[in-house]
């Protein structure tokens, strides 16, 4: 069965009215010919036989004629092969039935601001639009206009993530529709496949978002092989990089196409000098290569071939299989970095994928084809906490993905995002499905949370929800807000200096370092209250992105300091594999967790210290720690009775009685040892700190 797109192309066919002229063009040495249907007041331009061929990435144009023509109504809508020069020229020109005829000067500036690059990808499947620098408004009129035509809304997808837009379809909750980025091997391996296409010769390109198409050294020094098997397609891969079209266009190599970037260009080279000989080199063998010798015309390919190797950034980059060729070549294919020559620095999406919602109208959600009942359940939860009379705007639904070996839609974590009329920011709340099934260990994680809660220690509050889930039956899952902060190991240097005295200085600002210092320390008390160890590689877990740290802007500074920290993870709590209340299980505890708070620690002063002394660090690290240990013991007596009689009577197998009151007994170790438990970190992180590098401390 025929995909959406070329479905969509024989009803235009049949429904609309045929323009009796056809007109023929010639693009990259190769003469095409195109028919225009009317509509209405839009007019649709194919490339005839582009429904049987269905090109990989079909080149689609998105235009109001009256960016064309003064006064016109209606849209232009343009289907062909090749790239999408191959009918913009022609449409720009006034080829096409006089649909448009822009002066040179301007031609540039009309298909950067008004025409909207589109593919039609997935074999059809789908239309992704290619935002470059057309406004928000105009790309949302365009892809209002498709649905209008009845494209359904997962076949209409935003392929760049430019903020205005972003926040646009977030306004409306289909922030899903704009292509999420990946950052699983597997997952840019299957991007980097889907984004393969030829434009006219035997020459395979990576194409991006942005129009560019890129070769790489690999499909390039496929021209050698070419020249001694086949010396005609040879001459129409350096036709298709080098060669001026008929009526005095630009090669593909020197075209512009967005940024700086070209219609095609070498994959891998950043030095602009040497990109530039590259293309010279090319373009004089393919002035020659009609004459040349089979002997003579591999020579000079053999010999670019050489060049363009060592002209690579860096040697992975001739690899295609590679890991730093995949994640550079992602990169560049999405748009994530884009200014000319700059480094490979992308701007990823934090492992956040934004899944089919709901829209709402008046307050009552309109759920999305594909919106699965996890989410559906998520979207009513959030509307069960709003008031009588509040009213619902939006909602976005995201994944928050992790290394689990879990397919896309599959992930335990989730977030709901969502705002209100009664709300002037959003509110954020993160869902969680449970490892293990049963209301008996649900009721034993939101006991452990509940009970420590009213120790003191910095859980958020949890809610439990049970569903029945497609194909896995009785799950439960439970929901608290998301915690406003960063995770301790993913803090950047940069929130640890100001602004100096001259224009661009920052300077180190140690002040903020040493408070963020202080708040690991507490996380490191409470993570030892609540006795943090995860069996599955019987170790303690610290510091590895369970610890928030929160912020508040400092005004005497400008800066934002820390403020207080939370722990985000429930799991491992109450894990200390050993419960006998003995001097010996304690210590070997205690020297058990004093490790992981050295190994953090350490690392967050190479991270962060600066020219702060890691005796600086450990000074406030250890202070906190000890000021968390008492406030914590000192809630524990003002109740003392209470917690101990504490059973909520949970299923035996989870031993949690036994393992509350050794949780107790050792909160009493723990406070009495508080001073001395601080010194053994502070002597284990000098250690181990001297032991990576000699450092003296």
């Amino acid at each position: 069965m025929k995909r959406f797109a070329y479905r969509f192309i024989d009803l235009v066919r049949r429904e609309a009215i045929r323009r009796r002229q056809r007109v023929t063009v010639t693009s990259g040495g190769r003469s095409r010919v195109f028919e225009a249907y009317d509509w209405g007041n839009d007019t649709f331009v194919f490339e005839h036989g582009v429904w049987r061929e269905r090109p990989a990435h079909a080149p689609v144009l998105i235009v109001r004629k009256c960016a064309l023509i003064a006064g016109r109504e209606g849209r232009i809508m343009t289907v062909s092969s090749g790239s999408h020069a191959t009918a913009a020229l022609p449409l720009l020109r006034g080829d096409f039935w006089n649909l448009g005829r822009i002066p040179e000067r301007r031609r540039g500036e009309v298909m950067t601001h008004d025409i909207i690059c589109a593919n039609a990808v997935a074999g059809g499947d789908a239309i992704e639009i290619s935002q470059r620098e057309v406004s928000t408004a105009e790309t949302h009129a365009a892809d209002e206009w498709l649905r209008g035509l009845g494209w359904p809304l997962s076949s209409v997808i935003l392929a760049e993530r430019n903020d205005a837009t972003l926040d646009l379809y977030r306004r409306s909750g289909q922030e899903w529709r704009i292509k999420p980025l990946v950052w699983t091997r597997r997952e840019m391996d299957a991007a980097l496949a889907a984004s393969r296409t030829r434009i006219h010769s035997n020459f395979r390109y990576y194409h991006s978002v942005k129009g560019v198409h890129f070769l790489s050294f690999e499909d390039f020094s496929s021209l050698l092989t070419l020249c001694t098997v086949d010396h005609d397609a040879a001459g129409r891969c350096l036709d298709e990089l080098a060669r001026p079209s008929e009526v005095g266009d630009l090669p593909a190599l020197e075209d512009p196409k967005f940024g700086g970037h070209h219609e095609i260009e070498f994959f891998g080279i950043r030095d602009p000098v040497a990109s530039t000989n590259v293309a010279a080199l090319v373009a004089a063998l393919q002035r020659d290569f009609p004459k040349l010798s089979q002997d003579a015309a591999e020579d000079r390919s053999a010999e670019i071939i050489d060049i363009y190797r060592s002209a690579l950034s860096f040697p992975e980059l001739a690899d295609s299989g590679s890991d730093l060729f995949v994640s550079s070549m992602y990169k560049h294919l999405t748009g994530e970095i884009y200014s000319t020559h700059d480094q490979v620095v992308p701007a990823f999406d934090d492992r956040k994928t934004a899944l089919p919602g709901a829209t709402f109208r008046g307050g009552k959600p309109d759920f999305h084809p594909g919106a699965d009942e996890r989410t559906r359940a998520l979207i009513e939860y959030a509307l069960s906490l709003l008031s009588a009379g509040e009213r619902m705007e939006y909602a976005n639904v995201y994944e928050l993905r992790n290394n689990g070996g879990h397919e896309p839609g599959e992930f335990p974590t989730r977030e709901i995002e969502f705002k209100t009329s009664l709300r002037p920011v959003t509110r954020k709340l993160i869902e969680k499905r449970l490892a293990q099934r049963g209301i008996e260990y649900a009721h034993y994680m939101l006991t452990r949370v509940q009970a420590f809660q009213a120790l003191g220690v910095s859980f958020g509050g949890h809610h439990l929800l049970q569903r029945h889930d497609h194909g896995s039956g009785e799950r439960h899952y439970f929901v608290r807000d998301r915690y406003a902060g960063y995770s301790l190991d993913a803090i950047s240097k940069n929130r640890f200096k100001r602004p100096g005295g001259k224009a661009g200085e920052f300077i180190e600002f140690p002040e903020a370092v040493l408070r963020t210092a202080a708040q690991a320390g507490r996380a490191a008390a409470h993570t030892l209250v609540v006795k943090k160890f995860i069996a599955d590689d019987n170790q303690v877990h610290f510091g590895d992105g369970k610890e928030i740290i929160e912020f508040v802007r400092d005004l005497s500074t400008g800066i934002e300091m820390a403020s207080g920290m939370r722990l985000c993870s429930v799991r491992g709590s109450l894990g200390w594999p050993c419960i006998e209340q003995t001097r010996e299980n304690i210590n070997k505890c205690f020297a058990a967790y004093v490790d992981a708070f050295a190994r953090t620690a350490v690392d967050f002063w190479r991270r962060n210290g600066g020219s702060l002394s890691l005796n600086a660090i450990m000074d406030d690290f250890c202070t906190g720690f000890v000021s968390a240990t008492r406030e914590i013991y000192w809630n524990y007596q003002s109740r003392r009775e209470t917690f101990a009689e504490f059973d909520p009577q949970l299923k035996p197998a989870f031993h949690f009685r036994q393992k509350w009151l050794f949780a107790l007994w050792a909160l009493e170790r723990q406070y009495e040892s508080a001073e001395r438990i601080a010194a053994m970190v502070r002597v284990a992180a000098g250690r181990l700190a001297a032991r990576e590098d000699g450092l003296e401390i």
